[in-house]
């Protein structure tokens, strides 16, 4: 009820529904599953495991944000359940209910369910392992260690490193050396032949597509890159800055595996896995180059995955709580108590015999596995699953040295705790009040903006600029996180403006945007687009050729040729220039309907269907698609399909687009 409550809360808010970076590539991947079927056409950058779930989901309860969080917020009640049980059966029952209690309500958990991120997935998968290997690693059927291998195996397909956990879980399941070797060969070979045979699909998947060898996903080197390169800081940075991919919107997630980086500015066209080896060779030559540095990051890091502070990534769970309301029981429901707690609960977990050993094998696997990369809350998250069953041993000690009140185990007891406190409470980089404040401002102005409504997108982009103006952002401004971020929220206020009908102003702040981040292709190809709407050809015609030689600008390049070349009356060119554009990039959606419309206006019909298919195979929906049908059935004379096709574009998105808007007027003029 907690969590369902929480998602009626941020259903009244800008938050409800909006879809960043991850969010966005796993919905739109899960399009692209639902249109083409499972196969796929691109190997995974991101692992599969929720795309495909979450298709499923929107096959059974409906093609909606919302729904899917409902579902996400019962299976986190579901998890919440298991680990009180574990707790329970390692413990007492008031402890196993306390546990359940703190994770019911613990804030991060109630966060992650309420947004479209795999994490709250993995966590009911994470409550789940830890429940079976407690509640049966004394059975000896086969059944226990194969369910072992099947939950790791699923969890690998969310993130690889959790193929880690196949050594605690053997230590669990496996029976003791004088079971005799047989036995112990029998029960090891059904663990890892059962992991083998959930993850061997997948793996033989990218390999029929991508004629490569990558195991579970080829993210590895990208990752190392930013844990280790130069710009790293113990958590997420740009390592592209900010120009990964073009779309994050690509089946497989491919949109943010840097190879179009790799290729506008090291003039490298790599296949996946050559990507994931050059970034990794890249992160290993620069760690051994400077090992003092790399060996304190890591340290840092270690610090970083038991601090109190979350690291957000994608979406900032202050910000959640700011506009919906509490999200958990405050300071209870926070990692400072249940950390200090789950480490005090190491002291004593041994003596809880192989369930001990187990958490004690997750909770070192879970934050040494981090190391090498790089800390968020989203990957501290799937510590706490194993951190609140320790916490749940150090309350039984408790418990139990306050009914026998004996001095040395009271002793043992408070150094426990107290090297918990201490732990938890190390001096952490962490986010600025002013930055904070900043980041706010600017992420709701992107939020009301894709509501529909730019005059208080333009008020909180304001309030934004007006902090870099006056100083109060001090120190917090500088670095590559803030330049990029800078740039998008003038990018962003220029599009605020110009919806306003503030068009010299809008003006203004796109070259703003590329004064912050002149190596952003959006930024460029947005600034064209303005020049080009206020009759600055020449300028924009400079900028093109700059945009040509930016990481995911040569396909725009292409596409804003074409458009060059339709204006002048030169077709054929422009559709030869739309086909090469798509055929550099086809996730541009544009280039795409450029394409539909070049092969209308020349009469052919059915080519402009095979090229709609093809675009929706990409990644084309919403009410650009419907656009598209609209214009082929207008073409064909199919009049009632066109205004059905009409009638699924809604008037708020024609309102704000004008590019939507001219789309549905040529319909309009066909069916006159």
């Amino acid at each position: 009820m907690w969590r369902l409550l929480y998602l009626r809360r941020l259903s009244a808010t800008p938050l409800d529904g909006s879809l960043t970076l991850d969010a966005y590539a796993y919905w739109h991947w899960a399009d692209s599953l639902l249109r083409s079927g499972p196969l796929g056409h691109n190997p995974f950058f991101l692992g599969p495991l929720y795309p495909y779930l979450l298709a499923g989901l929107r096959t059974l309860f409906g093609d909606s944000v919302h729904a899917v969080l409902i579902v996400q917020a019962t299976w986190g009640a579901l998890a919440a359940l298991l680990l009180a049980d574990a707790a329970r059966r390692l413990t007492r029952p008031a402890v196993g209910f306390a546990v359940g209690l703190v994770a019911a309500f613990y804030e991060m958990s109630v966060f992650f369910d309420g947004l479209v991120l795999m994490e709250s997935l993995l966590f009911v998968l994470e409550a789940f392992l830890l429940w079976w290997i407690v509640r049966r690693h004394a059975d000896e059927s086969w059944v226990t260690p194969a369910t072992a291998g099947l939950v790791v195996g699923l969890l690998a397909q969310g993130r690889a490193t959790s193929a880690l956990l196949l050594l605690p879980a053997a230590l669990a399941v496996l029976p003791p050396m004088r079971a005799g070797l047989g036995r112990i060969l029998a029960r090891t070979g059904v663990l890892l032949g059962v992991f083998a045979l959930v993850c061997l699909p997948a793996a033989a998947r990218n390999y029929v597509v991508a004629h490569e060898w990558i195991p579970f996903t080829y993210n590895l080197g990208c990752n190392l890159y930013i844990g280790n390169g130069p710009g790293a800081t113990g958590g997420f940075w740009h390592a592209t800055g900010g120009e990964g991919g073009l779309d994050m919107g690509a089946e497989g997630g491919i949109g943010g595996d840097g190879r179009d980086y790799l290729r506008a500015a090291k003039g490298l066209t790599l296949s996946p896995a050559q990507s994931s080896r050059w970034w990794a060779q890249a992160a290993m030559r620069f760690a051994a180059e400077h090992p003092g540095r790399t060996a304190a990051l890591w340290l840092r890091k270690l610090g970083m995955m038991w601090s109190r502070h979350e690291y957000a990534q994608i979406e900032h769970v202050e910000e959640y709580r700011s506009m919906a309301g509490p999200l958990g029981i405050p300071g209870l429901g926070q990692f400072a108590i249940i950390g200090a707690l789950g480490i005090a609960g190491m002291f004593f977990a041994r003596q809880k015999g192989r369930p001990g050993v187990f958490l004690l094998g997750y909770a070192a696997v879970m934050t040494l596995a981090i190391a090498p990369f790089f800390v968020t809350d989203r990957y501290r998250h799937h510590l706490v699953p194993g951190v609140l069953l320790l916490s749940g041993i150090a309350l039984e000690r408790a418990w139990q040295v306050a009914r026998r009140r004996r001095l040395r185990e009271l002793l043992t007891l408070a150094v426990a705790v107290l090297a918990g406190v201490v732990v938890v409470s190390l001096p952490m980089p962490t986010l600025s009040r002013p930055r904070y404040a900043w980041g706010l401002a600017s992420d709701l102005g992107s939020r009301w903006l894709e509501h529909g409504r730019p005059d208080l997108a333009a008020r909180e982009f304001e309030r934004a600029i007006g902090m870099e103006s006056s100083g109060a952002l001090g120190r917090a401004v500088g670095g590559e996180a803030f330049r990029i971020g800078r740039a998008e929220l003038h990018q962003d206020y220029a599009k605020a403006l110009r919806q306003l009908g503030r068009h010299e102003e809008a003006l203004r702040w796109h070259e703003q945007a590329v004064t912050s981040a002149p190596t952003s292709a959006a930024a460029v190809d947005a600034l064209i687009a303005a020049y080009e709407r206020a009759g600055r050809t020449t300028e924009a015609q400079a900028l093109i050729e700059r945009l040509d030689s930016l990481a995911g600008g040569h396909g725009r390049a292409l596409m804003r040729r074409g458009w060059q070349a339709a204006r002048a009356g030169q077709l054929a060119v422009a559709e030869s220039l739309f086909t090469a554009a798509v055929a550099n990039e086809p996730r541009l959606t544009e280039a795409w309907v450029e394409l539909v419309k070049s092969e209308l206006a020349d009469g052919r019909v059915e080519d402009a269907r095979a090229s709609l298919a093809r675009a929706r195979n990409e990644g084309l929906s919403g009410p650009l698609r419907h656009a598209c049908e609209a214009m082929i059935a207008a073409q064909a004379g199919d009049a009632a399909g066109a205004r059905r096709a009409l009638g699924a574009i809604q008037q708020e998105a024609i309102a704000r687009d004008p590019y939507l808007a001219g789309l549905v007027g040529i319909v309009e003029r066909l069916l006159q």
